[in-house]
């Protein structure tokens, strides 16, 4: 019986599932939030440009655990 994927393939894919969860898990902990890999992954981009922003505003950097939280709570609704 062939083998249907190279053992790298089945390696990265596997890195890429583990890497996805551990974004969600890590937004659950500092934002508690429950949200999809898929979820996490688009709005961690969005969470860091958050950072930055508030952080420009307050004059400080916030932290990314605020930043996380007012994100979710005041941006995504």
């Amino acid at each position: 019986m062939p083998i249907q994927f190279r053992l790298e393939h089945v390696v990265e894919r596997t890195g890429v599932e583990l890497r996805r969860a551990a974004e969600a898990r890590a937004l659950g902990r500092i934002a508690g939030v429950r949200v999809s890999p898929q979820v996490a992954r688009e709005v961690w981009p969005h969470i860091l440009e958050h950072k930055w922003y508030v952080s420009e505003r307050m004059g400080r950097d916030v932290g990314l655990r605020v930043a996380a939280v007012d994100y979710f709570e005041n941006v995504r609704v």
